[in-house]
């Protein structure tokens, strides 16, 4: 089997080791410290979190994934979701009910698995107020065992309405959670940093912030070709070189590149360059219709944008060789067509530069050669 794992939390024989990113991750829970994670999409963020409770003795993840929520109503059925789902493994429903029964929870019996579960069916769409409650919850749970709180994407509650006031329930009852290690990761540079910097945040200055990067590419060598190894195959230094280029060193689009050559090789095969081309066709045929569903999205200005940013990089898209090139005359088109891309998530701003989210669409582009 293919033993390149991504888009997935990944853990123990297929996480590669980050010795001193882990025991700096390590030492803040066990202080009970919260951190703020940064680093774009698939650098491995919550995986690092779920290997590090693997590690300490008796600790236990409580996740909440906030990506793409709308309104508070959506944010407080995923946190009571994440709770369900981590107390049904402790048997401990009844108290759920008990806790939220201001929330009019629903018990049912799955099915498939004849297992219990618990809904919320309210009329009214939920308020920030409720998230109180749920917090509460938290707290509790706390007290019995030891507990990490990771919010996932947590830049998305910018999206919501009452942003400010979700904000402020969350840090005046998370300030004395002193037992529970909180962690919030986020992909938005920008959006995050004005959650824990801005000194008019309710987050201003909570957490410890800590940089998920790339992995050491002589550390992460070596554990691709260990991969590499359990299928008979050996790859040379300069196509793995190639892929950390190509990706960008993000861990997860490593592992689907390097997930790529595996499948278009066989037992014994020796991969050098000439085996990329195929790799990379593999992934482009797999993805190619998301491609063109963002494409039919676009004005002819942003798709020449796009292009541009794929031919020339991110790193002047003001510069008048760059209009030039990409046939547009007026900086401040290029600038509403950059902010277009970015809310449709096809790019984001990395410091000055910007960068593609997906790199394989990047390469897609390139490949395209329009």
């Amino acid at each position: 089997m293919n033993p390149f794992k991504y888009g997935q939390v990944v853990s123990e024989e297929d996480f590669c080791p980050r010795p001193i990113l882990m025991k700096q991750v390590i030492e803040f829970i066990k202080a009970g410290q919260n951190i703020v994670l940064q680093g774009e999409r698939r650098m491995g963020k919550t995986s690092l979190i779920h290997e590090a409770s693997h590690l300490i003795k008796k600790c236990s993840i409580l996740y909440i994934d906030l990506l793409e929520i709308k309104d508070v109503d959506g944010m407080c059925k995923r946190m009571v979701k994440a709770i369900i789902s981590f107390e049904q493994q402790a048997g401990l429903l009844e108290k759920i009910l008990r806790t939220l029964a201001h929330l009019r929870p629903i018990i049912s019996v799955d099915a498939l698995t004849g297992k219990p579960s618990i809904s919320l069916e309210t009329v009214t769409p939920l308020r920030p107020d409720s998230i109180n409650s749920i917090l509460d919850l938290i707290a509790d749970i706390g007290k019995h065992q030891t507990l990490i709180v990771m919010f996932d994407e947590f830049q998305d509650i910018l999206n919501l309405k009452a942003a400010k006031e979700v904000l402020a329930i969350l840090r005046s009852k998370i300030q004395f959670h002193n037992k529970i290690p909180y962690l919030f990761a986020g992909s938005v540079r920008n959006q995050m940093h004005d959650i824990f910097t801005d000194p008019d945040s309710p987050f201003f200055k909570s957490a410890i912030p800590i940089e998920v990067g790339a992995i050491d590419r002589d550390q992460f060598k070596r554990f691709l070709k260990n991969k590499f190894l359990l299928g008979k195959r050996t790859i040379d230094d300069g196509v793995l070189d190639i892929g950390f280029e190509t990706t960008g060193d993000v861990p997860g689009d490593v592992q689907q590149y390097c997930g790529a050559l595996w499948d278009s090789t066989n037992e014994k095969t020796h991969i050098d360059k000439q085996y990329i081309p195929q790799a990379l066709r593999l992934i482009f045929s797999r993805e190619e219709k998301g491609y063109e569903s963002i494409l039919v999205q676009l004005t002819g200005q942003q798709l020449r944008c796009l292009k541009g940013l794929a031919q020339l990089g991110g790193t002047a898209p003001y510069s008048g060789a760059f209009l030039r090139e990409i046939g547009i005359s007026l900086s401040s088109s290029v600038k509403k067509a950059l902010m277009r891309l970015e809310r449709l998530r096809v790019i984001y701003r990395y410091g000055s530069e910007y960068k593609f989210v997906n790199p394989f669409f990047k390469a897609w582009l390139l490949w395209k050669n329009w």
